[in-house]
């Protein structure tokens, strides 16, 4: 499980080195950022659970992080593979700068329509999960785009999540590699 760890934190490490290549450069804000999501709002929809993933992670919420995520989740894939799943992400997502704020960039729903094959990533879902199939209700493609600062100038990277509903609560998708 150690190694699943460790390839989950070197894609993790990658996508953000692929996502966090500048696209405006300058001294002043780029992006008007939203207030950061608070607790009470991070499962009430897609935006709010990727914006409140990527805001604990660089923030430093471990509260945070864990409501990402389906109850007991986490502390299942901690104690399988004996390392702190929340510390290995952190460590994974050292920026060299400062979050000043996220903001709602959009979503593609996961539909046939749009590209996407909904049963595959469904079933991915249930299996990583252990949550019923019938269970899962809409899948996104979310978009958050996140300004930086160094101190000087500012910069904004998007990212991509998928996140899934269950009972109206909204969830990061966390990707199992080990197959």
């Amino acid at each position: 499980m150690r190694k699943i760890l460790a390839l989950i934190a070197v894609i993790t490490a990658g996508v953000l080195i692929l996502t966090a290549c500048s696209k405006n450069k300058n001294t002043a804000l780029s992006l008007t950022v939203e207030p950061p999501v608070t607790i009470e709002q991070v499962n009430s929809d897609s935006n709010s659970v990727a914006r409140a993933y990527l805001e604990s992670l660089l923030f430093g919420n471990k509260e945070m992080f864990s409501k990402c995520y389906p109850e007991g989740f986490l502390e299942a894939l901690s104690s399988s593979s004996g390392t702190d799943v929340y510390d290995a992400y952190r460590e994974a997502m050292k920026i060299n700068a400062s979050l000043v704020g996220t903001a709602d960039a959009g979503y593609r729903d996961y539909t046939i329509e749009n590209g996407f094959d909904p049963a595959l990533i469904k079933s991915r879902i249930s299996h990583v999960t252990g949550l019923e199939y019938s269970d899962i209700g809409q899948i996104r493609s979310q978009k958050i785009t996140a300004c930086f600062t160094n101190g000087t100038d500012t910069v904004n990277s998007d990212f991509q999540f998928i996140v899934y509903e269950v009972d109206g609560f909204w969830y990061m998708l966390e990707m199992d590699i080990s197959e």
